[in-house]
């Protein structure tokens, strides 16, 4: 978090201040302070106003921190999510993803009183929505209920944004290209490097490569995230390469498009399976491992019957049950 936003924030507790909201943005890999905004006008007036005052932009989410009551202690706020329906799906699931992080770097207690409210289009933002969606007073929602939710808010279509693509990280004709022909088993290497381009889509980073004994010296980065795929006859490894010291956007993005990706690769016909690697030095073991795995035939399980035993039934008394004798001397033969 921002040393600016910090300092905003502690000075907004003190009880002369009349600041109304601070509104903030992520910028780099930091939260930073946008604007401080005093005012002392009624909460729907304020809410009503945010659009214009900050001002807020129809591709580009952000956080107000609005000021809603003052205790004996401390002030309490409430963290509104401006995530426009045409911002780009990856900022969308940055910015979702960041929340609870901005709220326990501020003080988790400050932000209690209040549920945060996520506003899509300038109809949400307002004062009688805000409030209306208080009014409502819908039970919390559990993890995996919000989890959903945020999901299905970050990839629901765009009505409104004329020109944006209805599926986020869609593979470049370039990178379609060089995975067709996959699916056809030819004793052939081939190794395609795959990164996150600035429009959503899933690019190459260098023209595919026909031979690739290591793969390491083969990538054309070892310092960012990137998509490999690994071809070696009839088999295929997929791997997601994300080194421990990327910057934490480029982490959170990958790791959103790690899924769409080997969806996407699947649907050209190739099947493979996916690994994480975080170690340079462990990609070469990792597609070896993969295609090990692809090559070797499914180990024969025998199947073994478990005798059970069933308890009798209240008031029946000296109810036997059979037991399966495994005999230790050859010569016996029956069973007890």
């Amino acid at each position: 978090m921002d040393v600016e936003l910090a300092q905003a924030f502690l000075r907004a507790q003190s009880p002369e201040s009349k600041v109304a909201w601070l509104a903030c943005t992520i910028k780099g890999e930091a939260i930073c302070l946008v604007k401080a905004h005093e005012d002392t006008a009624p909460l729907a007036a304020t809410v009503d106003g945010l659009r214009a005052g900050v001002p807020l932009e129809d591709e580009q989410p952000a956080f107000v921190l609005i000021a809603r009551e003052r205790t004996p202690a401390a002030r309490r706020w409430q963290l509104v999510h401006w995530a426009p329906d045409c911002a780009p799906p990856r900022l969308k699931v940055l910015y979702s993803s960041s929340r609870e992080d901005l709220k326990q770097s501020l003080g988790a207690g400050f932000f209690a009183s209040h549920k945060d409210y996520s506003a899509f289009d300038a109809d949400g933002l307002t004062g009688a929505a805000l409030l209306g969606a208080e009014i409502k007073g819908e039970a919390p929602l559990t993890d995996a209920e919000r989890l959903e939710k945020e999901e299905r808010d970050t990839i629901r279509p765009a009505q409104r944004c004329s020109g944006m693509a209805s599926i986020p990280f869609e593979l470049s004709d370039e990178a379609a290209a060089a995975l067709a022909g996959w699916s056809v088993e030819a004793p052939a290497s081939k190794l395609v490097e795959v990164v996150l381009g600035p429009h959503e889509t899933l690019e190459l980073a260098q023209p595919p490569l026909q031979e690739a004994t290591r793969v390491r010296d083969a990538l054309s980065a070892l310092d960012a995230p990137r998509f490999v795929v690994v071809k070696r006859g009839a088999k295929v490894a997929l791997v997601f390469y994300c080194p421990d010291d990327a910057p934490i956007k480029q982490k959170m993005t990958y790791s959103t498009a790690k899924q769409t990706f080997a969806a996407l690769v699947a649907a050209k016909g190739v099947v493979a399976a996916l690994a994480d690697v975080r170690d340079a030095a462990d990609l070469d073991a990792a597609v070896a491992g993969v295609l090990d795995a692809a090559a070797a035939p499914a180990a024969h399980v025998p199947l073994v019957h478990k005798t059970t035993t069933k308890p009798s039934r209240p008031g029946r008394r000296g109810s036997s049950r059979v037991k399966k004798f495994v005999p230790t001397d050859p010569g016996v033969v029956g069973a007890i």
